[in-house]
């Protein structure tokens, strides 16, 4: 079986790209009537949200799984150093 994910992503950005030229075109276009030009460019753009929207829920849901490692029974657990500062953060917590 091909990979799901791949061929939904590249469906996904195909159709992303030329809603893009769409959209570009439509701005360019001189010679349309301007009440009708907004109204497709407002089509395009909700297109455009819904397959960004369309790409961020794929990568959700068709996740890689993570290989955890297995812990041997009995080890110790190390614990994080008290006031670590991580990047991003004020100070540490």
């Amino acid at each position: 079986m091909a990979n799901l994910k791949l061929d939904l992503l590249n469906k996904l950005r195909n159709d992303k790209y030329y809603a893009e030229l769409e959209l570009v075109r439509l701005a360019q276009d001189p010679n349309m009537n301007y009440v009708w030009k907004i109204d497709q460019m407002k089509d395009k753009l909700n297109e455009l949200s819904l397959l960004n929207a369309g790409m961020g829920l794929v990568e959700q849901y068709f996740q890689e799984p993570v290989a955890v490692a297995p812990v041997p029974q009995g080890a110790p657990v190390q614990a994080a150093p008290a006031g670590v500062v991580h990047p991003g953060q004020t100070h540490g917590e």
